[in-house]
């Protein structure tokens, strides 16, 4: 018998719930997290290797003496980091794609799941 002092068992009580498999909600939306974790995963790793060539840019700019040099160096720098940027910038749009595209199927899974569920409710 529903308390009256609890509104939300009361309201359970009321409602006739099938047999969900709630995994059904939570897969689509798990995938989604997954892809996203992935992309900031890849990100990061990109960074990582990009400031550490920074870095080194850095030590080899402070140890050269000849301006001619340093100004190669410098150029060259600027050249692999413009380089290193747009491919990146492609691979993380190619990656915001994938993720969207994930996540109008995790909308349509939801909707299927939940059609499936009001016409279960009602047989």
């Amino acid at each position: 018998m529903p308390s009256k002092n609890n509104p939300a068992a009361a309201m359970a009580g009321c409602m006739a719930v099938p047999d969900l498999d709630f995994g059904m909600f939570l897969r689509p939306q798990v995938q989604l997290a997954e892809a996203m974790l992935k992309q900031n995963i890849e990100t990061l790793d990109f960074l990582k290797t990009r400031f550490e060539r920074d870095r080194l840019m850095l030590e080899k700019l402070a140890q050269t003496q000849d301006p001619t040099q340093a100004m190669e160096l410098w150029t060259g720098f600027w050249q692999a980091m413009l380089s290193d940027y747009a491919g990146e910038t492609n691979k993380l749009a190619a990656s915001v794609t994938e993720i969207a595209e994930q996540a109008v199927r995790t909308a349509t899974e939801e909707g299927e799941a939940l059609v499936g569920m009001a016409g279960a409710a009602k047989a």
